[in-house]
């Protein structure tokens, strides 16, 4: 197993990365946009709940943007991605229009899942994105099982399956990592070790991070660790892990990240780690800020550019998005399935 830069659920220290050379300059700003799309749609959409403008669930994934992007970076149209339930960055990173994702959070009818699914079940397959999923874990089988299929019927599409640590404690993950593995199915599993199962830290489960890409090694899996404060670093280690998963062996990587927001709108995360834990880790590791001070050097101006035009496009789709019809009424029995003898006896 290889394992690439620091601890990173440590905010001891300043992280800065490597140079962006000019050659990747084209590339680099690429990521960046994805980041800074995926963060402003975030914050947008957090904004709109505090606001009492959306309401359901919500699971951010602020500071993982890197992840999502990084290893998307690597995928064709062709491929197929599953997520968690904070699978936001995933959806949008894969592709998925921003404004059907706000829709859907707004309840609308253009959302991507028809203002039914909300934020925990996106699913849009015109982009590759077979959905998210609330149950933990629940999408890892979906992936293996479709990347086999589409494998059979010739092709070498993959499919990309997100999980995060706590993911990783749950039965089924280790019963698909056996199968795919038999099967080889080509399917490459991210977990995103973001340091905490809702409040469980994962260091208490797993030790370091790296540990858990050591223990699918030992299952007889190709497995990595990547510092998922880092896209360009993701990115790399991401083509080489689809190269291989597209030539036919599952594969795991591991992205070291950190969940700055609590685990949901409504948790009291102060209960179990210190107030400024988020804000601190920010501060020092931000993948989006760290990306743009390393560009600066280049295009300081381009940079800039690229944060005027998404911040203008979030806000277009969100006043679309929000403007968009509601279901009506009658639409909430649709697709809700009984039998003549339920019927009766009720």
């Amino acid at each position: 197993m290889t394992q690439t830069a620091a601890n990173s659920h440590a905010p001891a220290e300043v992280f800065t990365g490597l140079p962006v050379g000019e050659a990747d300059l084209a590339e680099a700003h690429a990521l960046y946009r994805g980041m800074t799309v995926v963060r402003a749609v975030e914050l947008e959409i957090e904004k709109m709940h505090r606001l009492g403008r959306m309401s359901g669930s919500f699971h951010s994934s602020l500071g993982q943007e890197a992840a999502a992007v990084g290893v998307c970076a690597a995928l064709r149209d062709g491929d197929m991605v599953t997520s968690t339930h904070r699978g936001h960055g995933h959806a949008l990173a894969k592709g998925v229009p921003m404004e059907g994702v706000l829709a859907e959070l707004f309840g609308r009818t253009s959302g991507v899942s028809g203002g039914r699914g909300g934020s925990m079940h996106l699913h849009d397959r015109r982009s590759g994105f077979l959905g998210e999923n609330a149950i933990v874990a629940g999408g890892l089988p979906w992936a293996a099982g479709a990347a086999w299929a589409r494998r059979r019927r010739g092709g070498d599409d993959i499919a990309v399956a997100f999980i995060g640590d706590g993911g990783f404690a749950q039965g089924v993950t280790h019963e698909t990592l056996l199968l795919a593995r038999f099967w080889a199915s080509p399917c490459l599993i991210v977990c995103e070790n973001n340091g905490l199962a809702h409040s469980m830290p994962s260091d208490r489960l797993f030790g370091a991070p790296g540990n858990i890409a050591r223990i699918v090694e030992g299952t007889g899996m190709h497995a990595r660790y990547v510092d998922g404060r880092d896209v360009i670093a993701v990115a790399e280690t991401a083509r080489e892990m689809v190269a291989q998963v597209r030539a036919g062996s599952p594969a795991f990587l591991e992205c070291g990240v950190y969940r700055v927001r609590p685990h949901s709108l409504s948790d009291p995360d102060y209960r179990y780690r210190p107030k400024s834990a988020g804000r601190d880790w920010l501060a020092l590791n931000d993948p989006i800020a760290n990306l743009r001070a390393r560009l600066d050097a280049y295009a300081a101006s381009r940079v800039a550019q690229i944060d005027a035009e998404v911040a203008a496009e979030v806000e277009a789709a969100r006043t679309r998005a929000e403007a968009a019809e509601r279901p009506p009424a009658a639409a909430a029995k649709s697709f809700v399935y009984t039998s003549p003898e339920l019927q009766n006896h009720a």
